[in-house]
């Protein structure tokens, strides 16, 4: 080629005279003039380093800018072979090699990134190009259709595609656009190149490298670096963080703070009031060094306050001391205010604290108002020690007019005001000036002064508290932990700064490497835009005037145009160039900020396992294999990763289809993908296991105060996770822990490749899996250079399960293990923690630091404790809205006032669960504010929120919320015994979202909740005084807030860059920004679309989004206008609308994008034009392309095309051809074969009607699928409902087919599945059962019964009717399963039916094998070729076991119920329902349904729960627990007929003929009450022959009652029974259960009299019931003996309870004999009333209740026994007892007519305290004993008490008479 250029004139001699340069720029312009730029630039750059010497000095370098520019290729294929990629290259190269302390900002990282992105692009740039333009297609080009390419790429190509962060292209078309995108960002790299060449500071630079003394220079720099030392813990000095401004020149002592009012005040003034800002510069002029000289002779007033000359006109006081803190004021002009006060703050190394000038703002005479007092008193709140150093006064000297600021020793506690910061008007109208308070403060600097005069708003740093300087000065490493909003993030940025500026003070050391991470992408991009700007913002002090004055031009001129809105889903994508690889960064690109998705992403690009033996240990393969497959797709396959939403839309329907249990309704996708990766996988502890996974026994026994969520539902999460696992593993997944633990692995036995940092910082460490701080630890080499914050009270990413405690342990032992190759630091890392919260008030934290303080009470292992958070400034408390009466709609009153144009304002939000509700607040009340779900508000923030039915529509119950209220009221109830457990423990992460809920508010706080579940927490904050309850029909508009425009707008901002498009939609279109509503609304319908699955609906959700965007595109700014048509192009090709998206293509000027959407139509004549008009902008190979046309393959027979289908492995196309053929058998087998079951029994199904033998054949595969996955005790409805499982595939296939004509079998097992799958427990599923079991199909039977009963019901309040009905049920159940133990219905493996349902598989030879996951499978054991015998064995005794758990289970369920107990105590004492309602699991039914039927009905369920207990343990043999079940069983029964409360029923109610099968269940009872007896022995001790006596007394009553032929007197004779009264030896027989059991089955009670005494005596921990009941029968044998009439006849006028007579014929009893029972009747009364019942009996729960029954129990007992006896003495003792009056009795104790009176008197207390106490009974238990012969007339005793009339004893025992005893 000839040159352009004469390059001789360029010569460094010629340059270097005057002459020859101006000859050789003349030179230049002619051949600029006249020649193509790419010439001449190809020309320059054939000499190294010409090019940038000749533009860094060329007198006017923009026309050379300007012609590079236009001459910038607009094919990609023509700029690869123009002079851009050598130009790139050359400029990337020089400025890469320039020192870093060269560039200013954010420069240097720019540069690190573009260097490596010019590097890597061409060969990209080549690869896109063959895909796109077809140069290197594969394949058969003859199979090219008329649709897009598809292309197949190799893996050297995508490599190199996917080091750029290019997605794989899919097609030519996508490639092109890419190719466009490139050559947008090129074009940017070459623009920025060119700026910086052009700036002066890069001159002698240029000069240096092409005159040659660059060379001397890259050595000295050598030479220089090989004696600096790198920087590290143990090498180098230590770099101390420096914020330090560069004072003004000719500033005094005096710092001048700026508040964030003030710097607005002074750029609106500079903005909009020029003549006004003129003036306040000028006096800013007056100290700026820029401006000396100007012939100003005075000193303006920031000169004079930073140098103290306080003065009447620059220090006149606004309000004196007495108001508070001096507020002042300085003259500027005769109406212009400077409003400042002397504050105290820490100096630019926070050593000390010092007076400083705080300058609020800048204001007219009218504008200085009532705020000043008020904003004086509110600072006097700091307290008085604040106060004296402000007002603080120090002379520089004796006669000295100037003052010197003040030092002090720093404030280790930061102050806080409690008062509220808004100031409410005499007018009651209230103004917020928090902004006061909390604005930000910074130093007036050169810096500051140069935005100023640049109009350029600064970011600079501001004022810190010493918490926070201590954070930015620690020399060791730190954790940082504060709750929301207390500064975290801040110290870490100035930390960085800090870093960065004093390494900047010693250049001679290297660059410090600094690493940001954080998981979430906006905040990392957040935080470098924060950073840059500061950065940015501190380089304008170096800046000179002409510099201020290009850039002031630059921002006026860019200021008129509306803010570009960019795809917030793109906008955080890093800029190009940033490394693939770890080992390819370089010093330029520090600070770094990155997620930590990405940093894995990058060390795992640099590992390679070459060979398993690389490892340092043995590895199976297997592990190998693993590792290699999860790194190869971190690196290169990023759509495998398994997000959290990954995970909820693909595995969490799946978990919830397979699984029946509760976990889905009570935690639901996030809770329970973090405990998989938190716990299971991210654990340190699953890290050292096997595969890096916990196993089951291992997460099982996890400590439950750690891992508290899940605590009671571990082994159903398990086999979740184990499902997950699975799937997982059939999708080809990788998850977050698979990844970390994959490159630790690696990393262990391969050094990591590249540098490590120098500092790093994590911020939200508590978002991380705990192993992935290890792979942080390892990537800092300086051990003090850690920097951890966090809050593990605000976790928001799935896998968070720790504690900052964790962490710390986990990193001390990871230092200290050594086997990474850490370096230990020698210095404990410090521990901060941030308690001030500056961003909301004192009511609302207040209110959260309550939340948090119940988390950390509660489960303290899952939070760090820290000390209360406290705000800045008081506020409001936050307002509890509830008492609507409207039950359907109960918030329509308060927020009927948002009608029409009334509504919430912009920085108003409603907070809600979820986007069905946020739907019905909009359907039910309109569009009245801005709504959000919990999820959607992380990360923003708004003045007032209104949290909306968060505690109804949360899944934890009433019972569980209320729980935290019993246990803080509650001193004695400990903590783990209310919430250790779940579903307790779901309340951990409950109250996290409510802390997340409460802190979004920065003003005001609204909670709006009338359920009973928001009872708990409002009760809890009322009586701590936290929260203000609304009054009742309070209206929202009282709380509503009126809107600017410009608030609007900001508020659409904020919520289109958080991707909340329908919100931000409402906000622009109140903000009256139609452009911006537009674009809003495209997005939004773009979101909608892309989330929709169904194809048309889809389809249809496009076009409506690419027509949003072509009418943004019609209405955009010139520099949008490409941009939107682009977006709507992609929509309408989405939508399938190829004809309109290639039209908007060709408007976006992407003619290769519109040839290819008419290609997909079939549009010939529109690609030929496009060829005509367009061919410049095609590729010639693309256009070779765009009409070809395929032939079409044929085939002489269809055997040949059969033939041929399957040696190509076309197989459908195949399966295709045998269906057309008829060979439909065939077509099916061979869908069979690639697993299309679905499709093979569709495809038999639809010929079922032409070939009948296909539907059996259809219906025997859908039964060996479903029998393969839904064999016995498996969770058949879960498999059956999970969609992705084959059961519910094929079971769907033939829902609908006419089961009639099937064979019987097959149609009632396809019946049963269908049936299941609805409902597993309805009434059709045990129908089955019977059928089958009638059928003999017993194996089946078992089946369904067993799936019938699989979950049991809720018995609790089931009445005793609906027991008896469910336990008959279970009872054939029972029977079915214990004959086949017992093999009297033998199940074999020999028999078919029975391997279907125990999925058992036969083998060869007779044996048999059992499938895994099966009931039969053993873990531990041999599954495969069983024999015959071991088979049938196994099969009984696993069923036997089932037996035993199902029983077992039954019967814990039903003795829970209410029907098994008896009536509460406080319950029937009271006549209300007791106050532990909720738990008392005691009847509490009224008097009136307590009648005979009722008491049978429950001894009826006792006889039939024993019978099934006999049953199973007469099956399954006897086992330890065998003879505690009898006991308990029999105890139930006894307490059953012999209840506490007497009007439940007596044995005279007794009805033995009404138990279902009677005769049955007597026998069963009589047999265990004899087994009992026989079991029966005492011991020396007294509580256990006290239990030993009372079993006696409970056996030897059931023993009467139901029968028997057992010598139980006999045998409690024996010696190893006796029980001896020891010194109370009153006869021979020294046995007191001999003397028990004479009382109660002999008619003679005096035995019992001394049995009763000793018991009393010497009894502890005796059943109170148990006891009266024993008195109760002595006293019922004294009735023949007392005779009340004195007639003939002992029975005559007897009133006496049913019971007690049901044996009339009893003995005399002396009357010393009765005395003496008195006497213990006495004891035990006295017992009763002492308060110490508890010291000789065991009470219940309710124990006061349950005393003051016995006691009514005992003085009905006594009045019946008074009103019966004539006995003079006798009565006066009962009355002593009953605490009467006594009555006096002469010695001889005749019954003087006094006496008689007195006794008359007392029969009639007696029986009205007796009627009293049976009033509402519905059982009349008394009765009153009439003889047939009296002489006299015997009236009724009251109308309530019937008489029975007898003539003959034996009349009383027949009218008596209950059913005979079986």
């Amino acid at each position: 080629m000839v040159a352009t250029l004469d390059l001789d004139r360029f010569s460094v001699h010629k340059l270097q005279s005057e002459g020859g340069l101006y000859d050789a720029f003349e030179h230049l312009n002619n051949k600029l003039a006249d020649s193509h730029i790419g010439n001449v630039v190809s020309d320059l750059l054939e000499k190294p380093n010409l090019f940038v010497y000749v533009f860094s000095v060329f007198p006017n370098p923009p026309s050379i800018r300007n012609k590079i520019l236009g001459g910038f290729p607009v094919d990609s294929q023509t700029l690869q072979q123009s002079f851009i990629p050598t130009l790139l290259s050359a400029l990337s190269t020089f400025f890469f090699n320039l020192p870093s302390d060269t560039f200013h900002g954010d420069e240097s990282r720019t540069v690190g990134r573009y260097e490596r992105y010019v590097a890597d692009v061409w060969p990209a740039m080549a690869i896109l190009s063959s895909i796109a333009f077809g140069t290197a297609t594969s394949g058969n080009t003859m199979n090219t259709s008329f649709r897009a390419r598809k292309t197949i790429i190799s893996v050297h190509d995508a490599t190199i595609l996917r080091k750029l962060n290019i997605p794989l292209p899919s097609d030519s078309h996508v490639a092109m656009q890419t190719l466009g995108d490139i050559m947008a960002v090129i074009l940017q790299i070459l623009k920025f190149y060119l700026d910086l060449l052009s700036d002066p500071r890069f001159a002698d630079r240029c000069k240096d490298v092409y005159f040659g003394t660059s060379d001397k220079l890259d050595e000295d720099s050598e030479a220089e670096a090989a004696d600096v030392p790198p920087l590290s813990h143990s090498e180098g000095p230590h770099l101390e963080a420096t914020l330090a401004t560069a004072d003004i020149d000719l500033f005094g002592e005096w710092t001048i703070l700026m508040a964030s009012s003030a710097t607005k005040d002074l750029f609106q003034l500079r903005r909009h009031d020029a003549k006004m800002a003129e003036c306040v510069l000028k006096k800013i002029r007056q100290v700026s060094p820029h401006f000396i000289g100007e012939g100003v002779s005075h000193l303006y007033i920031f000169r004079q306050l930073s140098r103290g000359q306080f003065s009447g006109n620059n220090h006149k006081m606004l309000h004196g001391p007495s108001h508070g803190i001096p507020i002042y004021q300085a003259e500027i002009t005769s109406n212009l205010r400077l409003v400042y006060q002397i504050d105290c703050t820490l100096d630019d190394d926070g050593q000390a604290e010092r007076q400083v000038v705080k300058v609020y703002g800048i204001y007219s005479h009218k504008q200085l108002d009532h705020i000043w007092p008020w904003l004086s008193k509110l600072l006097n709140g700091r307290g008085k020690v604040y106060r004296q150093r402000c007002i603080l006064r120090e002379r520089g000297g004796p006669d000295s007019g100037v003052y010197r600021p003040a030092t002090f020793s720093p404030t280790m506690e930061e102050t806080t005001i409690k008062q509220s910061p808004i100031l409410v008007r005499e007018d009651g109208r209230s103004e917020d000036h928090t902004w006061l308070m909390s604005s930000k403060c910074v130093k007036l600097s050169k810096a500051y002064l140069n935005g100023l005069i640049a109009e350029r708003e600064v970011e600079l740093p501001f004022q810190l508290t010493t918490k926070e300087w201590q954070i930015v000065q620690c020399p060791t490493s730190c954790y940082v932990i504060g709750r929301s909003g207390t500064g975290k993030t801040t110290a870490m940025v100035f930390k960085m700064l800090g870093i960065q500026r004093a390494w900047e003070q010693v250049p001679s050391f290297r660059k410090p490497r600094q690493l940001f991470v954080t998981r979430f992408p906006v905040l990392a991009a957040k935080v470098e835009e924060f950073f840059t700007s500061l950065v940015e913002s501190l380089e304008l002090a170096g800046c000179t005037q002409d510099e201020l004055r290009k850039l002031r031009s630059q921002i006026r001129s860019t200021a008129q145009q509306p803010p570009q809105m960019i795809d917030p889903l793109n906008a955080l994508s890093y800029r190009p160039g940033t490394p693939q690889k770890y080992s390819e960064l370089s010093d330029h690109d520090f600070p770094f900020f990155i997620t930590f998705d990405q940093l894995a992403r990058m060390v795992a690009a640099d590992i390679h396992i070459g060979d398993s033996k690389e490892f340092g240990r043995p590895i199976a393969s297997k592990e190998y294999n693993r590792l290699q497959f999860i790194l190869d797709k971190v690196i290169n396959d990023e759509s495998s990763f398994v997000t959290s939403s990954t995970f909820r839309t693909h595995y969490w329907p799946r978990l919830c289809d397979a699984s029946r249990s509760p976990l889905a309704q009570k935690f639901g996708p996030w809770l329970i993908f973090s405990e998989f990766m938190g716990v299971i996988k991210g654990s340190e502890t699953a890290f050292h296991s096997p595969n890096g996974t916990l196993d089951r026994q291992t997460y099982v026994n996890l400590s439950t105060r750690t891992y508290p969520v899940f605590a009671g539902n571990r082994h159903s999460l398990y086999s979740a996770f184990e499902l997950y696992s699975k799937l997982k593993g059939e999708r080809y997944d990788y998850d977050m822990a698979d990844r970390t633990y994959a490159i630790l692995k690696a990393l262990s036995c391969n050094p990591l490749k590249g540098q490590p940092v120098d500092y790093l910082y994590v911020d939200e460490v508590q978002d991380n899996l705990i192993i992935d701080t290890i792979l942080l630890r390892i990537l800092c080499r300086n051990a003090d250079g850690l920097f951890w914050a966090g809050d593990t009270a605000q976790t928001i990413s799935a896998g968070s399960s720790f504690r900052f405690a964790d962490l710390k342990a986990l990193i001390h032992r990871t230092e200290a293990a050594g086997n990474m190759a850490i370096q230990k630091s020698c210095a404990q890392p410090e521990v901060f923690k941030l308690p001030i919260n500056y961003r909301s008030h004192g009511g609302i934290v207040d209110c959260a630091q309550l939340v948090v303080k119940l988390i950390a009470d509660f489960w303290p292992d899952s939070i760090d404790v820290l000390e209360p958070e406290r705000a800045m400034l008081g506020g409001p408390r936050p307002v509890f809205f509830t008492g609507w009466q409207n039950d359907i709609s109960p918030h329509e009153s308060f927020f009927s006032s948002l009608k029409g144009n009334r509504e919430l304002g912009a920085e108003q939000c409603i907070l809600v669960r979820n986007d069905t509700v946020r739907e019905q607040i909009r359907k039910q009340f309109g569009d009245i504010a801005v709504i959000l779900t919990l999820e959607a508000s992380k990360g923003l923030e708004f003045d007032d929120v209104f949290l909306y039915n968060f505690f109804e529509d949360s899944a934890t119950t009433f019972s569980q919320w209320r729980s935290i209220l019993v246990a803080c009221s509650d001193k004695d109830v400990t903590l783990s015994r209310n919430t250790s457990r779940s579903p307790h423990s779901a309340l951990c992460t409950e109250l996290k979202n409510l802390y997340v809920g409460i802190t979004r508010a920065r003003k005001k706080l609204y909670f709006l909740d009338h359920s009973q579940n928001s009872e708990p927490m409002r009760e809890l904050w009322s009586k701590k005084g936290l929260i203000d309850i609304a009054p009742s029909g309070t209206n929202i508009c009282e709380y509503a807030e009126e809107s600017t425009l410009e608030q609007w707008a900001a508020s659409g901002n904020k919520l289109f860059n958080a991707c909340q498009f329908q919100e931000a939609v409402r906000c622009f279109e109140r903000a009256n920004l139609p452009r911006q509503l537009g674009i809003a609304q495209a997005y939004g319908l773009r979101e909608v679309a892309a989330s929709t699955v169904q194809t048309v609906e889809r389809q249809k959700a496009f076009f409506d989004a690419a027509e949003a965007f072509a009418q943004c595109a019609r209405e955009a700014l010139p520099s949008e206008e490409t941009r939107f048509r682009r977006e709507a192009a992609k929509c309408y090709a989405l939508a399938d609308k190829p004809h309109i998206a290639a039209k908007f293509y060709i408007a976006a000027d992407d003619i290769s994008g519109a040839a290819e959407q008419y290609r997909k139509a079939g549009r010939f004549d529109e690609i030929a034009q496009i060829l005509n008009r367009h061919t410049e902008k095609l590729a010639a190979s693309y256009r070779s392309t765009l009409l070809h046309l395929p032939p079409v393959p044929l085939f002489s027979s269809a055997a040949e095309e059969l033939k041929y289908l399957d040696e190509k492995g076309l197989h459908k196309e195949r399966i295709d051809l045998l269906k057309s053929l008829g060979r439909i058998l065939e077509a099916a087998e061979a869908q069979l074969g690639f697993g299309q079951l679905c499709d093979a029994i569709q495809t038999l199904l639809e010929h079922r009607d032409n070939q009948p033998n296909t539907m059996q054949r259809a219906v025997d595969i859908v039964l060996d699928t479903l029998w393969q996955e839904c064999s016995f005790s498996m969770p058949i409805q879960s498999i059956l409902r999970n969609k992705g499982s084959n059961a519910h595939k094929v079971l769907n296939c033939v829902r609908d087919i006419p089961l009639e004509r099937l064979k019987i079998s097959d149609s009632k097992q396809i019946r049963f599945f269908l049936v299941v799958q609805k409902s597993p427990f309805s009434e059709e599923v045990y129908r089955l059962g019977e059928e089958f079991s009638g059928r003999g199909d017993e194996a089946m039977a078992l089946m369904a019964f067993d799936v019938y009963f699989s979950e049991l019901p809720a018995l609790n309040s089931a009445s005793a009717s609906e027991i008896d009905t469910f336990l008959r049920r279970f009872e054939r159940y029972v029977r079915l399963l214990a004959s086949t133990v017992s093999d009297e219905i033998p199940l074999r493996a020999t028999d078919s039916r029975v391997r279907r349902v125990f999925g058992i598989s036969p083998s060869s030879d007779y044996h048999y094998s059992v499938s895994a996951g099966t009931f039969l499978h053993r873990k531990f054991a041999q599954n495969q070729h069983l024999t015959m015998a071991d088979t049938n064995l196994l099969l009984k005794g696993r069923l036997k076991a089932r037996l035993r758990q199902k029983v077992l289970e039954e019967n814990d369920t039903s003795c829970d119920s209410q029907a098994f107990s008896t009536q509460c105590p406080y319950s029937i004492m009271h006549g209300r329902s007791c106050s532990r309602m909720i738990h008392c699991h005691q009847q509490h039914e009224q008097k009136m349904s307590l009648d005979a039927a009722a008491y049978n009905a429950k001894v009826n369920v006792h006889l039939q729960q024993i019978r099934i207990l006999d049953l199973m343990f007469s099956a399954v043999g006897s086992h330890e627990d065998w003879h505690a079940s009898m006991t308990t069983g029999l105890h139930r029964l006894y307490a059953a007929l012999y209840p506490t409360i007497y009007i439940e029923g007596s044995i005279a109610d007794l009805d033995l003929s009404t138990p279902r099968n009677a005769a049955g269940c007597i026998g069963v009872a009589r047999k265990w009450i004899q087994n009992a007896i026989e079991h029966l022995k005492p011991t020396d001790e007294p509580n256990i022959y006290s239990n030993y006596l009372m079993n006696i007394i409970r056996v030897t009553c059931l023993h009467t009652t139901l029968g028997g032929d057992y010598a139980l007197r006999e045998y409690v004779s024996h010696d190893s029974c006796r029980v001896s009264y020891g010194e109370q030896l009153l006869a021979e027989d020294d046995n007191v259960s001999t003397d028990v059991v004479a009382s109660l089955i002999g008619s003679d009670p005096t035995p019992g009299v001394p049995a009763l005494r000793f018991l009393l005596q010497n009894g502890v921990g005796m059943d109170l019931s148990v006891v009266c009941h024993f008195a109760e029968e002595i006293c019922s044998r004294f009735v023949s003996s007392l005779h009340p009439s004195g007639e003939f006849s002992p029975l005559h006028n007897l009133l006496v309870p049913r019971r007690w007579i049901m044996d009339p014929d009893r003995p005399a009893v002396r009357k010393d004999t009765i005395q003496h029972f008195l006497y213990c009747l006495r004891r035990l009364m006295n017992i009763l009333r002492s308060g110490r019942v508890h010291t000789k009996f065991d009470l219940p729960t309710d124990g006061e209740s349950f005393v003051d029954v016995i006691l009514a129990r005992m003085c009905r007992m006594l009045c019946i026994l008074g009103y019966n006896v004539r006995d003079v003495g006798l009565s006066k003792t009962i009355a002593e007892i009953l605490l009467l009056p006594p009555f006096e009795v002469d010695r001889t104790r005749n019954e003087s007519p006094q006496i008689l009176r007195q006794l008359v008197n007392l029969r009639r207390q007696y029986l009205e305290t007796i009627l009293a106490l049976d009033s509402g009974s519905a059982i009349k238990d008394l009765i009153h004993l009439v003889h047939k012969n009296s002489r006299y007339l015997t009236r009724p005793i009251s109308p309530q008490i019937p008489q029975l009339i007898f003539e003959e004893v034996a009349d009383i025992s027949r009218q008596m008479k209950r059913a005979p005893v079986f």
